[in-house]
Order: structure tokens, then C-alpha cells, then sequence
């Protein structure tokens, strides 16, 4: 199953942090969440989906071992209680699957205001 995942981490000359979310943490593609809970909606970052916390970047990766529920399960377990109560992590869930899909393995996105875009473009099977 093709999802998201941190990339590693890197520091450049400034300490600019391009991620906070532990490197290969399935992350989440968050879209727009009504709830307003701060870890739930960020517009410019991907959330780590177990941590909570932010990555700029998102790598697309498959991972065969993984099923769409257990996907499922582990977004509604990184949410906010409101979220994965009234369905939004579902949303959440189904919404990071379908980012996942759009590019090839290997894939790098970024996201602005709230959807993800192309930083550099993988190459399936590769």
C-alpha cells in the first residue's frame, strides 16, 4: 500500500529543521480538518501520524506489509479524541491514501495551503 512517510531529518548552515516526525514515521496529509485542533490542521506540513508532530516533507513510499485498516487505525490513533470520534480521521485517512496515490515511490512533497505538490518526482518500481 503506497503512503506517506517522514523523510531524514536535515539540518542546513542556518539550523533550519526540515522535520520534526521521526525519519520513516508514517505521516499524515491532513487536508482541511474542522475540528481546529492545532495538532490536527497545519496548512504547511505533513503530521507524523503516530508523534503528532510535523515534517515539511512527505516521501512516498509502499509498504506491502501494511493494510488500509491498519492505516486507518493508526491515523485515528494519532488524531485529537474530537477527530477520531466524529469521522474526520477516517477523512484524514482516506485523504493521505489518495496524496499517496497520485505520485510514484520515491516521491517528495511539500505542502502550501493546505495540498500537497511535487518537490521532486520519484520513479515507480525504483
Amino acid at each position: 500500500m503506497k503512503v506517506l512517510v517522514a523523510p531524514p531529518i536535515q539540518h542546513d548552515a542556518d539550523g533550519y529543521i526540515n522535520s520534526l516526525a521521526v525519519a520513516g514515521e508514517l505521516v499524515i496529509d491532513p487536508g482541511v480538518c474542522p475540528c481546529g485542533e492545532s495538532d490536527c490542521e497545519e496548512d504547511g506540513v505533513f503530521l507524523g501520524a503516530a508523534s503528532g508532530q510535523p515534517t515539511m516533507l512527505a516521501v512516498v513510499a509502499d509498504l506491502a506489509f501494511l493494510t488500509a485498516k491498519q492505516f486507518q487505525q493508526i491515523v485515528r490513533g494519532g488524531c485529537c479524541k474530537e477527530c477520531a470520534a466524529n469521522g474526520t480521521a477516517d477523512k484524514m485517512a482516506i485523504h493521505s491514501r489518495f496524496t499517496a496515490n497520485r505520485w510514484p515511490v520515491g516521491s517528495v512533497l511539500g505542502r502550501r495551503a493546505g495540498h500537497a505538490f511535487v518537490v521532486s518526482l520519484g520513479v515507480e518500481g525504483g
